[in-house]
């Protein structure tokens, strides 16, 4: 289980130390992976070309930002988390640089040019929509080396487990900035420095599954459970799911998504807490990897996209408990993480999703993803169910038995046989 971290947002100071001193905490979650968001300096104004203050707009990919703190306080940091147990990502900005990155004088034939000339610092063109980004070319022999080499290097001076790589499919498919070709044999590299390197993609793409990612993004499932939480039918999730893992290959792994800093937080664009919830069952009893931003786990509604508004952390929500006992059914129950998903028809369809996770054990779960109670009945199914549903479902824990069901509005039951 994923932990995204933005330093800038965790703590009222705003650092790697705010971070290191809540490491316990996180770990006792059940969070094993701890993904900082880029630790490097942030691109400032120059020559007309703006600064958003945005993370992702590298000033100096070897350098520390001063806000977060020194060198000592990631070091902290990332022993801290070692201590406990977790393995550290970093994240890596591959596609592009801010304008006052000492690369784009220093190396102007790293970069894409609008006239075509290599060596003109003044041709270099924006990255994307993006203006405060400018965009690199991978057909420059010299920045793939650049780049593996300076990946290796967090790895040996820092001992990271591993990376989140931004933008890795932008803007998709054969025409992605990024070559498959670089991706791969960026793999073997850093594997010769690290053997266990983690590598997770900001992608969902069939073309780099397992070459080199072994886990992405699960946008396709994030994007409908937006639309459900509209009033989409339900059923589009368990479309989207199928199509999921008709599509990818075996083994591939995908990051449940349902908050991070590309999107607004969940408790305001999921219908509440209990829209949030809904999607959090989802998401950590389905098949992939669960992500924690930080401050899912006390229902923080503070800020929007991209914000540096700091963590609402309201531990007086009934969400701490509420995920305390989702991780702790996770943890209990392998057939959670790693068994097979089977769809359970159900007589309402439209807004209730039912499946079971299989192999040795089975765990059903029921959830509710309308505004309005819902009964009926679930095909197939045998009696003699005892249900694990954790605490913070509108219904309780105390549900009508399989193969009946009866929920509240946004509610959710899970049982196990």
């Amino acid at each position: 289980m994923i932990y995204g971290v933005y330093p800038d947002i965790f703590s009222a100071n705003g650092n790697f130390a705010g971070v290191t001193a809540q490491i316990n905490r996180i770990r006792g979650m059940g969070c094993n992976v701890l993904w900082i968001m880029p630790v490097t300096p942030i691109g400032q104004p120059i020559n007309g070309h703006p600064s958003i203050g945005s993370p992702y707009c590298v000033h100096d990919y070897y350098g520390i930002n001063p806000s977060f703190g020194g060198s000592s306080d990631l070091h902290a940091l990332i022993n801290a988390a070692h201590s406990a147990g977790m393995k550290v990502i970093l994240d890596e900005v591959l596609n592009h640089t801010s304008w006052d990155n000492a690369l784009i004088t220093q190396h102007p034939e790293y970069y894409v040019h609008s006239d075509g000339n290599a060596g003109n610092p003044n041709s270099i063109v924006q990255a994307g929509s993006w203006p405060d980004v400018a965009q690199l070319n991978y057909a420059s022999s010299g920045l793939r080396g650049y780049m593996t080499s300076m990946l290796q290097w967090w790895i040996t001076n820092y001992g990271v487990d591993g990376f989140r790589f931004d933008t890795a499919d932008y803007p998709g498919g054969s025409n992605r900035n990024i070559p498959k070709s670089y991706w791969t044999s960026l793999r073997s590299s850093l594997e010769s420095v690290k053997s266990d390197i983690l590598m997770l993609g900001e992608c969902e793409s069939t073309d780099l599954a397992l070459a080199p990612f072994e886990c992405d993004y699960g946008w396709w499932l994030h994007d409908n459970m937006v639309n459900v939480a509209g009033g989409a039918s339900a059923m589009n999730l368990q479309t989207t799911w199928q199509a999921q893992a008709n599509q990818f290959p075996v083994g591939m792994m995908h990051m449940n998504i349902q908050d991070d800093w590309d999107y607004a937080r969940d408790v305001n664009v999921l219908n509440g807490m209990a829209g949030a919830m809904d999607a959090a069952v989802m998401n950590f009893t389905i098949s992939g990897i669960p992500l924690l931003y930080n401050g899912m786990e006390v229902a923080n509604n503070a800020g929007g996209v991209n914000t540096h508004a700091k963590i609402n952390w309201n531990f007086g929500t009934p969400f701490p408990q509420f995920y305390s006992q989702l991780i702790a059914l996770r943890q209990s129950h392998p057939v959670l993480q790693q068994g097979g998903t089977v769809w359970r028809a159900n007589s309402a369809s439209g807004q209730v999703l039912t499946y079971s996770r299989t192999g040795g054990e089975e765990l059903l779960i029921e959830i509710n993803e309308s505004g309005s109670a819902v009964g009926g009945t679930i095909s197939g199914l045998p009696t003699g169910w005892t249900e694990v549903t954790p605490s913070g479902a509108p219904g309780g824990q105390s549900h009508t038995s399989p193969p009946n069901f009866s929920l509240q509005a946004h509610d959710f039951a899970i049982f196990k046989h």
